[in-house]
Protein backbone atom coordinates (compact mmCIF):
# COMPACT_ATOMS: atom_id res chain seq x y z
CA UNK A 1 0.00 0.00 0.00
CA UNK A 2 1.18 3.59 -0.76
CA UNK A 3 1.45 5.74 2.09
CA UNK A 4 0.75 9.24 1.86
CA UNK A 5 4.43 10.43 2.01
CA UNK A 6 5.17 8.03 -0.85
CA UNK A 7 2.61 9.79 -2.52
CA UNK A 8 3.60 13.56 -2.21
CA UNK A 9 7.50 12.46 -3.03
CA UNK A 10 5.95 12.88 -6.43
CA UNK A 11 5.58 16.92 -5.52
CA UNK A 12 9.13 18.50 -5.39
CA UNK A 13 7.93 21.58 -3.45
CA UNK A 14 11.14 23.98 -4.96
CA UNK A 15 9.95 22.54 -8.49
CA UNK A 16 7.14 23.33 -11.16
CA UNK A 17 4.00 25.61 -10.28
CA UNK A 18 4.40 24.42 -6.24
CA UNK A 19 7.65 25.99 -6.72
CA UNK A 20 7.05 29.27 -8.75
CA UNK A 21 4.03 29.67 -5.66
CA UNK A 22 6.23 29.16 -3.02
CA UNK A 23 3.78 26.71 -1.32
CA UNK A 24 5.31 24.69 1.73
CA UNK A 25 2.80 21.79 3.10
CA UNK A 26 2.61 21.35 6.83
CA UNK A 27 -0.05 18.41 7.05
CA UNK A 28 -1.63 16.04 4.50
CA UNK A 29 -3.78 13.29 4.80
CA UNK A 30 -6.60 11.70 3.00
CA UNK A 31 -9.12 14.28 4.44
CA UNK A 32 -6.96 17.13 4.95
CA UNK A 33 -4.29 19.49 3.58
CA UNK A 34 -2.21 22.77 5.19
CA UNK A 35 0.14 24.61 3.67
CA UNK A 36 1.30 28.21 3.63
CA UNK A 37 3.14 30.46 1.73
CA UNK A 38 4.99 33.77 2.24
CA UNK A 39 3.21 36.48 0.14
CA UNK A 40 5.96 37.78 -2.54
CA UNK A 41 6.09 40.36 -5.22
CA UNK A 42 5.43 37.26 -7.74
CA UNK A 43 2.38 36.91 -5.94
CA UNK A 44 1.23 40.72 -6.52
CA UNK A 45 -1.41 42.30 -9.53
CA UNK A 46 -0.25 46.18 -10.60
CA UNK A 47 -1.99 47.21 -7.61
CA UNK A 48 0.23 45.47 -5.04
CA UNK A 49 -2.89 43.12 -3.99
CA UNK A 50 -1.89 39.37 -4.76
CA UNK A 51 -3.76 38.54 -7.42
CA UNK A 52 -7.01 36.51 -7.22
CA UNK A 53 -5.16 33.66 -9.43
CA UNK A 54 -2.64 33.30 -6.80
CA UNK A 55 -5.67 32.00 -4.18
CA UNK A 56 -7.12 29.70 -7.07
CA UNK A 57 -3.95 27.62 -7.95
CA UNK A 58 -3.49 27.49 -3.85
CA UNK A 59 -7.05 26.21 -3.51
CA UNK A 60 -6.52 23.99 -6.41
CA UNK A 61 -2.97 23.04 -5.30
CA UNK A 62 -4.47 21.43 -2.27
CA UNK A 63 -7.45 20.46 -3.05
CA UNK A 64 -5.79 17.95 -5.76
CA UNK A 65 -2.90 16.59 -2.82
CA UNK A 66 -5.30 15.71 -0.85
CA UNK A 67 -7.53 14.18 -3.49
CA UNK A 68 -4.76 12.22 -4.72
CA UNK A 69 -3.43 10.95 -1.32
CA UNK A 70 -6.96 9.79 -0.79
CA UNK A 71 -7.14 8.36 -4.08
CA UNK A 72 -3.89 6.44 -4.18
CA UNK A 73 -3.49 5.29 -0.53
CA UNK A 74 -5.43 1.88 -1.28
CA UNK A 75 -2.28 1.60 -3.28
CA UNK A 76 -3.64 1.87 -6.75
CA UNK A 77 -1.75 4.92 -7.79
CA UNK A 78 -4.70 7.26 -8.94
CA UNK A 79 -4.45 10.33 -8.90
CA UNK A 80 -6.58 13.67 -8.99
CA UNK A 81 -7.34 16.11 -11.90
CA UNK A 82 -9.37 19.54 -11.78
CA UNK A 83 -12.85 19.73 -12.45
CA UNK A 84 -14.55 22.94 -10.97
CA UNK A 85 -12.75 25.91 -8.89
CA UNK A 86 -14.93 28.46 -7.35
CA UNK A 87 -12.96 30.44 -5.51
CA UNK A 88 -14.21 33.89 -3.57
CA UNK A 89 -11.66 36.78 -3.12
CA UNK A 90 -12.65 38.22 0.40
CA UNK A 91 -9.52 40.73 1.40
CA UNK A 92 -6.54 42.13 0.10
CA UNK A 93 -3.12 40.91 0.88
CA UNK A 94 -0.14 42.18 0.35
CA UNK A 95 3.74 41.56 0.19
CA UNK A 96 5.10 40.34 3.51
CA UNK A 97 2.52 38.75 4.93
CA UNK A 98 2.14 34.91 5.61
CA UNK A 99 -0.98 33.14 3.66
CA UNK A 100 -2.30 29.84 5.81
CA UNK A 101 -4.46 27.03 3.52
CA UNK A 102 -6.81 24.47 4.85
CA UNK A 103 -8.67 22.11 2.68
CA UNK A 104 -11.24 20.07 4.15
CA UNK A 105 -12.98 16.73 2.27
CA UNK A 106 -16.68 17.47 1.87
CA UNK A 107 -16.94 14.41 -0.52
CA UNK A 108 -14.74 11.41 -1.08
CA UNK A 109 -16.79 9.24 -3.72
CA UNK A 110 -15.40 6.64 -5.89
CA UNK A 111 -14.76 9.24 -8.62
CA UNK A 112 -15.49 12.37 -7.55
CA UNK A 113 -14.55 14.58 -4.46
CA UNK A 114 -14.93 17.94 -3.61
CA UNK A 115 -12.87 19.72 -1.05
CA UNK A 116 -13.51 23.09 0.34
CA UNK A 117 -10.28 25.59 0.98
CA UNK A 118 -10.16 28.28 3.00
CA UNK A 119 -7.41 30.96 3.19
CA UNK A 120 -6.32 33.17 6.06
CA UNK A 121 -3.93 35.88 6.99
CA UNK A 122 -1.88 34.22 9.41
CA UNK A 123 -0.89 37.32 11.80
CA UNK A 124 -5.02 37.56 12.59
CA UNK A 125 -6.81 34.55 10.78
CA UNK A 126 -9.29 36.68 8.73
CA UNK A 127 -10.62 34.70 5.48
CA UNK A 128 -8.52 36.04 2.58
CA UNK A 129 -10.58 33.52 0.32
CA UNK A 130 -12.44 30.53 0.23
CA UNK A 131 -13.23 27.88 -2.49
CA UNK A 132 -14.85 25.01 -3.29
CA UNK A 133 -12.53 22.64 -5.55
CA UNK A 134 -14.26 19.73 -7.45
CA UNK A 135 -12.09 16.71 -8.61
CA UNK A 136 -12.25 13.25 -11.27
CA UNK A 137 -10.33 10.63 -9.70
CA UNK A 138 -8.24 8.70 -12.47
CA UNK A 139 -5.70 6.15 -13.53
CA UNK A 140 -2.39 8.15 -14.48
CA UNK A 141 -2.23 6.30 -17.70
CA UNK A 142 -5.65 7.67 -18.82
CA UNK A 143 -4.32 11.28 -18.33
Amino acid sequence: MTTPAELLRRFDPTAGFIGLLGLQFDEVTPTRVTAHLEIGEQHLQPYGLVHGGVYAAVAETLASVGAMVAAGSDGSGRGAVGLENHTSFLRTARAGQRLDAEATVRHAGRRVHQWAVTMRDAEDGRELATSTVRLLLVDPEKV
